[in-house]
């Protein structure tokens, strides 16, 4: 068990990639400390992760709130006595126009994903130094480093979080903290996120957008990188795992893609064979939606 006794804290992990590492981490033997905005989402994974012998620490916290993260911090220093690795993965995402963003939809955006991320770490480092060393896990995003319409806030926070991860490798290596970034591609989290057929459909044209689609609608990033496989947050879960062990002991300020490949093309999309495919899928899944709408 490559974790074995080691005491993890997770944000965001009621749902997800968050979900994903808890369960890794888990099943590799740490003692964990879950974060999420949703009660009952962290109940059911405290539930089953501590039926299987896992020592759980499940608390509602909303990183972007001061006293909950510093409540969230003193009851993981009380149970366990100091911190291992944190994981930074509690996000929000933003796909709005600029000129569209409100300023409480920036604010959100801003708070949850940069101001969560520095309040993790701020609270964490006093619990590894009293460890004696630590690992930081901040989770990004390939929008970090690339280009998409509406993604400007979201994209902001992302790279905002892969220049604090290296900043922070830099300050922390006295104590033998290390901090790396993990960016995920297009990762799909199922019904998590809503996946399905579009609202509107007569519901015996759900069930045939089901049987011919089923989530595949949703899964069009497939088309846009070299590896046809569509990413899951286990994908990600197994990086978080080796850069918590003390495999990674000489791995500090990395920022760490995990997306099939996605990035390697950037703006390009250099296969027409795939390109092809994506128009007559979304073609015909338009047709079908426009022809199966509820009258109104």
């Amino acid at each position: 068990m490559r974790l074995k006794d080691k005491v993890a804290l997770v944000t965001g992990a009621g749902q997800g990639i968050g979900r994903g590492i808890a369960r890794m981490f888990a099943r590799e033997g740490a003692r964990l400390v879950l974060a999420a905005r949703s009660q009952d989402k962290l109940a059911r994974l405290e539930s089953e992760l501590s039926a299987a012998g896992t020592p759980v620490l499940a608390q509602a916290t909303d990183v972007a709130v001061r006293g909950q993260m510093e409540a969230l911090f003193a009851a993981a220093a009380e149970r366990f006595g100091h911190l291992d690795v944190l994981v930074n993965n509690a996000g929000v995402g933003l796909g709005t126009p600029v000129d569209k963003v409100r300023d409480e939809d920036y604010d959100r955006v801003i708070n949850t994903n940069l101001r969560g991320m520095h309040l993790g770490c701020h609270l964490a480092v006093p619990l590894m130094r009293r460890a004696g060393k630590g690992s930081i896990i901040n989770i990004s995003s390939v929008h970090g480093v690339e280009g998409s319409p509406g993604n400007t806030v979201y994209a902001a926070t992302k790279g905002g979080i892969i220049g604090a991860t290296r900043a922070l490798a830099a300050e922390l290596a006295p104590d033998f903290i290390r901090v790396n970034v993990i960016s995920p591609g297009a990762i799909y989290l199922g019904g998590d996120q809503g996946y399905g057929p579009p609202a509107g459909l007569t519901p015996e044209a759900e069930e045939e957008y089901r049987r011919r689609w089923g989530d595949e609608n949703r899964v069009v990033h497939r088309y846009y990188q070299p590896l046809e496989v569509v990413g899951e947050p286990v994908d990600i879960a197994y990086l978080a795992v080796y850069l918590a062990t003390d495999e990674s002991r000489f791995v500090t300020g990395q920022d760490i893609t995990v997306d099939g490949g996605l990035t390697t093309y950037l703006a390009d999309f250099p296969r027409p064979d795939l390109r092809e495919k994506r128009d007559r899928d979304r073609e015909e899944m338009r047709r079908f939606v426009e022809a199966n709408q509820k009258p109104s």
